[in-house]
C-alpha cells in the first residue's frame, strides 16, 4: 500500500490536479464501485440453505439503498453526515476488524473514531475544494474550525483507546505504532493531494483493495488469479449500472456542478447496505 501511494502520490505531482482528479474519477468508479459489487452473492453465501433468507436479505438491502436516496433527495446535508458516519466506521472496521478480536461497544467505537480521523485529515488539508463540492451539494460548508477540533478530538480519541487495548493485551504495541506512522503518512499524503485524488488514494489502496482479497477469500476459500477473476466477473453486472447510475445522474442533475457531487450521491447510497453486508460477512467469516 506503502508503494502504491508513493507512486500516485508522485503521478499527481507530475501531471497535476486535473489529469490527477479524472484518474481519481477513474480509480473509485471502477475498483471503488467493484469492491461492492458482489454484496448479494455474499448474502447468498452466508444463507445458502435458505432460499426464504435470501430473498429476504434482498428486500433489505435494496429497501436501504432506496432509503438512502430519499434521504438525499429530501436532505442532502443530513445526507452527507450519515455518509460520512457509515463510512468512517466502515473504513475502521475493514482496517482494524482483524487485528482487534474483542466484540463490545469498545471495539466498534475504535473503528468509528480511525475513520473519522481519516475523513478529518482530508478535509482539515483540503478547505477550498471542500467548500466548492458542500456548496455545489447542499449550498454551505463545514467550518474549517470544527473540521479542526473534530480532528483533534479523534486523534486524542485514537490513541488513548489504543493504550487501553494494549493494556488489555488486544493489540500489539507494534500494531499501534504502525497505525500511527501509517497515519501520519497518509497526512502527509492529503496534504499535497487535492481532495478528491486524496480520497481516491485512500479508498482505493487501503480500503477497496483489502476488502476486495477478504471478499474474494470469503467466496472462494482462497486469493488467487482465478478466484480474483471470477470476483470481477460475477461483479461486472452491478458495476455497470453503478456507473451509468452516475453519468445519468451528473447529466440529468443540472444543479449539480461538479461531477464529484454526483459520484457522492451514488457512493452514499450503496454504503449503508455495503456496511452491513460486510460486517454480517465479517461476523460469519
Amino acid at each position: 500500500m506503502i508503494f502504491f501511494t508513493f507512486l500516485l502520490f508522485w503521478f499527481g505531482i507530475q501531471f497535476g490536479e486535473i489529469v490527477e482528479d479524472s484518474f481519481a474519477f477513474f480509480l473509485v468508479i471502477t475498483i471503488g464501485i467493484l469492491h461492492g459489487a458482489n454484496d448479494l452473492l455474499i448474502l447468498s453465501k452466508r444463507n445458502f440453505s435458505s432460499k426464504k433468507n435470501v430473498n429476504k436479505n434482498l428486500l433489505i438491502y435494496l429497501f436501504m439503498i432506496t432509503l438512502c436516496v430519499i434521504l438525499f433527495f429530501l436532505n442532502s446535508f443530513v445526507a452527507i453526515i450519515t455518509f460520512i458516519v457509515i463510512s468512517a466506521f466502515h473504513f475502521g472496521e475493514e482496517h482494524f476488524s482483524e487485528k482487534i478480536k474483542q466484540n463490545g461497544i469498545e471495539r466498534y467505537f475504535y473503528f468509528f473514531i480511525y475513520g473519522l480521523i481519516v475523513f478529518g485529515m482530508l478535509f482539515y488539508n483540503s478547505e477550498i475544494q471542500l467548500k466548492e463540492i458542500m456548496i455545489d451539494l447542499v449550498g454551505i460548508s463545514f467550518s474549517p474550525y470544527l473540521v479542526k477540533v473534530i480532528l483533534l478530538i479523534s486523534v486524542l480519541l485514537f490513541l488513548l483507546m489504543s493504550v487501553y487495548f494494549f493494556l488489555k493485551k488486544q493489540i500489539s504495541l507494534k500494531i499501534v505504532v504502525r497505525e500511527i506512522f501509517y497515519l501520519m503518512f497518509l497526512f502527509l499524503v492529503f496534504k499535497t493531494t487535492s481532495l478528491i485524488y486524496g480520497f481516491a488514494i485512500y479508498f482505493i489502496l487501503w480500503h477497496s483493495l483489502p476488502s476486495i482479497l477478504h471478499q474474494v477469500l470469503y467466496l472462494s476459500g482462497e486469493v488467487n488469479k482465478q478466484t480474483v477473476l471470477k470476483f470481477v466477473r460475477k461483479a461486472l453486472l452491478f458495476w455497470v449500472i453503478s456507473a451509468i447510475g452516475i453519468l445519468l445522474l451528473y447529466f440529468l442533475t443540472p444543479s449539480l456542478k461538479f461531477f464529484s457531487s454526483s459520484l457522492f450521491a451514488v457512493l452514499f447510497a450503496v454504503t449503508a447496505p455495503h456496511m452491513w453486508v460486510m460486517s454480517t460477512m465479517k461476523s460469519t467469516a
